[in-house]
């Protein structure tokens, strides 16, 4: 994603309807995720009790840069030193010392979400939250899980299945570096491939066992947990390097493929009941049948951002979204779809008619994202104040007390009041 200025729009969402069996929106009882939630993918469809009850539409959007920080949408200024969450982390190391350093981290997260964030997503009908976090959040660089290391996360968790909302575990950031982008905790600027350890490099094959080795204890921790929707293998692998590396798409796709099968097989050794989510980057034709690797209670994600049209004035941000899902519905995998990140930038009406789009052609969506500062308004369903924090430069005591302040927050209200329908409305599947 990169730096826009954007203007809040006045839109009313428009409420898709097509003949099938009901699905469930966002609205939710506060009694609780239960075993009878537990989601399975049937085909196309997400269903509650393990597959075999009512077809679920998942309509939410992502908790941002909670645990790892894009420093364009968050309160946190990028400077020559600190351009991502890892040199941010070894600056303020530098500065005051490991205890100081986790002291700060947690008073960000503690105060980037907070209870009252999950009752604005309750109020406003969400049924899923896709949670960005990296591998850091666990363990240190070679594996070793940190003390208390899924503390925050089982809060999370918890608090979103009180008010009868998903969550979906997004590895954002794995060991080395995806994609050798900002939001993978390791930016590469120029060189984001080179970066990418992950798939390149001497250490690549050491990262990816630790990557596989942080899914199987994810997996044992959440197995039978109800409330996570699904395990969100890697976020957006090779990301923009994707169409400019020397790499042929074979080659791309069979390092990517032979990733997931891997990460699959393990996590289905301890936890054979969750969905578990792969993407593409970007098209379908990115991801393989299924069926090629015996793949099964599977969903298929995909992210979608144009930004040569931001205003819409030639439709592009309505048609570039339809060739997406008409790719995804010609190649017909018999999986889930799943919208995870998207943004229809600055016209009212792309928005009024993208939203319909995903929900009428039965695709799950999490828009990106919750919260973002003012300036860049409509890429979030709330703001924040754009107080930015000086990672080199302010005290100690400064960074502390604006961090206190990094989840302070309030409505985009006419992009709330545009979309708000979007969240709940009554739809109907094709689900047989």
């Amino acid at each position: 994603m990169f730096k826009r200025i954007i203007s809040v729009l006045a839109v009313v969402c428009m409420v898709i309807g097509c003949a099938g069996c009901s699905v469930s929106g966002g609205s939710q009882k506060n009694a609780g995720l239960s075993e009878s939630d537990f989601l399975k993918a049937s085909g196309k469809y997400l269903c509650k009790k393990s597959g075999e009850g009512e077809a679920v539409l998942l309509r939410g959007t992502n908790s941002g840069g909670w645990f790892v920080q894009e420093f364009w949408m968050c309160t946190t200024l990028a400077t020559t030193y600190v351009v991502d969450q890892t040199t941010m982390i070894a600056k303020l190391k530098d500065r005051f010392g490991d205890e100081k350093t986790e002291e700060l981290i947690k008073c960000y997260e503690d105060n980037f979400w907070t209870e009252k964030d999950f009752d604005n997503c309750k109020s406003l009908g969400i049924n899923c939250i896709r949670v960005p976090l990296w591998y850091m959040n666990f363990t240190d660089d070679e594996g070793n899980m940190r003390e208390n290391a899924f503390e925050k996360l089982d809060w999370f968790v918890k608090q979103a299945s009180d008010r009868g909302i998903y969550v979906i575990i997004d590895m954002h950031g794995a060991y080395g570096s995806q994609n050798g982008s900002d939001h993978s905790g390791k930016d590469g600027g120029s060189y984001k491939q080179m970066e990418s350890k992950f798939f390149f490099g001497k250490t690549a094959k050491d990262n990816q066992e630790l990557f596989y080795k942080l899914w199987e204890k994810i997996a044992e921790h959440y197995k039978g947990n109800p409330a996570v929707a699904g395990y969100d293998l890697l976020n957006e692998p090779y990301c923009t390097y994707r169409y400019n590396t020397i790499f042929p798409d074979e080659t791309l796709h069979a390092v990517l493929w032979d990733i997931y099968d891997k990460a699959y097989q393990r996590i289905r050794a301890i936890d054979p009941d969750h969905v578990i989510i792969m993407e593409a980057t970007w098209d379908p034709v990115d991801l393989p049948d299924p069926s090629q690797y015996g793949w099964t209670n599977v969903m298929y994600e995909y992210h979608n951002y144009l930004y040569d049209d931001y205003d819409n004035k030639g439709g592009g941000q309505i048609s570039n979204m339809k060739k997406k899902i008409d790719a995804i519905k010609a190649a017909n995998y018999d999986v889930p779809s799943y919208m995870g990140e998207f943004c229809y930038m600055n016209n009212p009406d792309a928005w009024k008619e993208g939203l319909a789009l995903l929900t009428g052609n039965e695709i799950n969506w999490t828009t990106w994202t919750y919260k973002v500062v003012e300036s860049y308004g409509n890429w979030g369903l709330y703001n924040q104040k754009d107080l930015r924090t000086d990672i080199e430069n302010d005290s100690f005591e400064t960074i502390k007390e604006k961090w206190s302040k990094a989840g302070e927050s309030f409505e985009n209200k006419l992009l709330l009041d545009a979309i708000r329908d979007c969240f709940t409305s009554e739809v109907k599947l094709n689900k047989q």
